[in-house]
């Protein structure tokens, strides 16, 4: 027999002929297309569409293998007029018009075969289109299944049909493609589920598991958060955080800061918690499992506040993995945590909003001697036996007015922070760029610091935390009365004025009488009375050469033998400079009081860095600050 002389009609009636004893017999009944579309509606709307597809799927492969079996019972001229005879069959159903096979390689022997198929005008198609319009996927779910199965019948292995193009989809006809499922090599592997049929009661069941342990994970995870919410309704800190996770979860417990220093930890000893700090990430956003080198595994959650990353709380494995309810269980940590931090911050902002108002109302004289010692009392800050003022400047790279506000607002708060961390009595205000450090002699001591360290690591800590940023320091002398703030501070200012890059801590004690000058706000003034001295030798004298002479003459006393024999000068060579000056100043520069007036001033161009000597003045450090070393 021939494909070409296959009739559906005929086809049934000679197996009828041949009696019911041979078990061939099947009744064929018909039904509308349309009927099978509401049919598979109906599914949809009541198993969902994923089922609905394994439905068909499943309902078109035992059509397909049904009709495999009778296909096989036919004497053939040739072997492949069996596989031939499937898409016959499609069309004889009435399941689509044509079929057009542009490849159809099949060997029996071997159990391979590769087709590629074009259906037309299926009805399955058709009638998606009219039911529900354009399809973002495949729809002829019935006939895949009819085709996978009648081809893996005859072939005599599992063969899957794939359908990659289709009508519903806008495609001018359906297309697919037919092979085994060595053939495919794992490209069907999410097909395969499909044929796979799986009761809903067992699906109900395994379900009802599902929410029964997601039933636990949320109960569990809801009186974690419970307890950890009482933690922050208690104020309490970081470190009962950690120690309701790992009472809870039984498993190592780490809190850092943004830069992965260690904050808090339980469940392991302090001298391994420190080294499972390694950072895993500049910008870990999101909850994420890490291994490292060393076999370290880490749940890491960061920790946020106000949209910005402030540390991370992690869950430490040595042998089993996260759960989900790790995960969940940790997401809430972290939000306690940023709870924590939140109050702090909050509890922080306002005292030093007090302090800083307190030590603007001082530099501002507004308050009397009763009112600061009053303050002063209530804020804890000890102003005995003196104090002094800290006048810290930044220079930075140009950068918007938002972000410099932004930038002096965080640099305040690391510094409230670093005095409060090292528990340094410290009052701070802010004036442009300036920080106003008004600190006490007794909280130093109390803390055995002594101020020259004390300085010097203050301004390394702000170098280390803001690197892209330059800082210098103007440090007053000491008062025992907070009613001489005010001078403090215009003295702190004076030291401030003459510091530079290869100088950028100056105490005012070091400056001599030049500080009483610097004192003075003006900068035009200042400039008007060096001019007014020096100013015509200076604009002669290009080198700098006889302004150092001036300098070294005028230091060794007027002296003429002393000073050439410390500049290493002769004797008619130095008279000729000094005539030299005499003639470009034109003034007597051995009189006291022109002497002194010029000697003012080269010492105030040296401290300003505008003339390159080196001069013997007090040094910051040999300051007698009558502190004991930290």
């Amino acid at each position: 027999m021939k494909v070409e002389d296959l009739n559906l009609g005929q086809f049934y009636k000679s197996f009828t002929q041949l009696g019911q004893e041979d078990s061939i017999y099947e009744r064929i009944i018909s039904s509308p297309s349309s009927a099978r579309a509401a049919l598979k509606h109906e599914l949809f709307e009541t198993i969902g569409m994923e089922r609905t597809k394994g439905v068909l799927l499943r309902y078109g492969w035992h059509c397909g293998v049904s009709d495999a079996k009778k296909m096989k019972e036919v004497d053939w001229d040739y072997s492949k007029e069996l596989m031939l005879a499937g898409p016959k069959m499609h069309v004889l159903h009435g399941y689509l018009e044509d079929v057009i096979m542009p490849i159809k390689e099949v060997d029996f022997e071997k159990g391979t075969l590769h087709l590629d198929a074009i259906w037309v005008n299926t009805f399955e198609a058709i009638e998606h289109l009219k039911l529900f319009g354009l399809s973002e996927t495949p729809v002829c779910d019935t006939m895949v299944g009819y085709a996978s199965g009648y081809l893996s019948t005859i072939l005599g292995e599992q063969v899957i049909v794939k359908e990659v193009e289709c009508k519903a989809m806008g495609y001018e006809n359906c297309r697919c493609i037919c092979r085994t499922v060595k053939e495919w090599n794992g490209e069907v592997d999410e097909e395969l589920t499909y044929y796979q049929s799986n009761s809903l009661i067992n699906e109900l069941d395994q379900t009802y598991e599902k929410l029964k342990i997601e039933r636990d994970n949320l109960n569990k995870a809801y009186h974690v958060h419970e307890r950890l919410m009482n933690e922050v309704l208690q104020e309490n800190g970081l470190s009962s955080i950690v120690e309701i996770l790992y009472e809870t979860i039984g498993l190592p417990v780490l809190i850092e800061d943004q830069e992965h220093n260690l904050i808090s930890f339980a469940g392991m000893p302090g001298k391994d918690a420190g080294l499972k700090k390694q950072n895993p990430s500049k910008n870990v956003n999101k909850t994420v499992f890490k291994q490292f080198d060393d076999g370290t595994k880490k749940l890491i959650t960061p920790i946020f506040l106000q949209q910005k990353i402030k540390g991370y709380c992690s869950f430490l494995y040595e042998g089993s993995m996260p759960t989900e309810l790790d995960k969940m269980i940790l997401e809430r940590a972290a939000l306690a945590c940023s709870t924590i931090l939140l109050n702090e911050r909050t509890r922080l902002n306002t005292e030093q909003r007090i302090r800083r108002s307190f030590l603007e109302d001082i530099l501002s004289c507004r308050l009397t001697k009763q009112e600061m010692a009053k303050l002063a009392y209530h804020l804890g800050f000890k102003h005995n036996p003196s104090i002094f003022i800290l006048n810290l400047k930044r220079s930075v790279q140009t950068m918007s007015f938002e972000n410099e506000l932004e930038f002096n607002e965080e640099l305040i708060n690391q510094l409230f922070m670093y005095f409060k961390d090292r528990n340094i009595n410290a009052l701070l205000a802010q004036k442009s760029e300036e920080i106003i450090i008004l600190l006490s002699e007794g909280s130093l001591k109390e803390n055995s610091v002594q101020m020259h360290q004390m300085v010097k690591n203050l301004l390394d800590y702000c170098i280390i935390k803001f690197p892209k940023s330059s800082f210098a320091i103007g440090i007053s002398s000491t008062s025992s009365s907070m009613e001489n703030a005010a001078q403090l501070y215009n003295e702190s200012l004076a030291a401030l004025y003459v510091t530079n890059k290869s100088r950028n801590i100056v105490y005012f004690d070091s400056l001599g009488i030049e500080g009483i000058l610097f004192q003075v706000k003006n900068e035009e003034m200042i400039q008007k009375f060096i001019n007014k001295q020096i100013g015509t030798l200076i604009e002669k004298d290009k080198n700098m050469e006889l302004t150092k002479t001036l300098y070294h003459y005028l230091n060794n006393g007027c002296n003429v033998h002393k000073t050439a024999r410390n500049m290493n000068f002769s004797i008619n060579g130095l008279r000729y400079r000094l005539q030299r000056l005499k003639e470009i100043l034109q003034t007597d520069i051995n009189r006291p009081n022109v002497s002194f007036q010029l000697f003012f001033v080269l010492q105030s161009l040296i401290i300003r860095g505008e003339l390159d000597i080196e001069i013997e003045i007090e040094s910051d450090l040999d300051i007698d600050t009558d502190f004991v070393n930290k």
